[in-house]
């Protein structure tokens, strides 16, 4: 039984590190740009802020730690009744 929550655990640790934001930019008019360079956000009345390509994305992990926690109980349960 342990192993089965270590393997969850292996997976939940490898899918947060998998909810970064990822790079780009955040314009004045809220529009997300996946551009870093110039004319960033040109069309868009420039660039209110650029995303830190290492930031993680908080609601993301928040649903993946969720949804790891119901596929555990759900494991566990089938386990009991078999």
């Amino acid at each position: 039984m342990f192993s089965k929550f270590k393997y969850l655990f292996g997976i939940l640790v490898w899918m947060i590190s998998s909810c970064k934001q990822g790079k780009g930019a955040i314009c004045n008019d809220g529009w997300r740009s996946h551009s870093t360079g110039s004319g960033t956000c040109s069309w868009h009345d420039g660039v209110d802020h650029y995303l830190d390509p290492n930031e993680i994305d908080v609601g993301k992990t928040l649903l993946l730690i969720i949804v790891v926690v119901i596929i555990g109980f759900v494991m566990n349960v089938m386990g009991r009744n078999n």
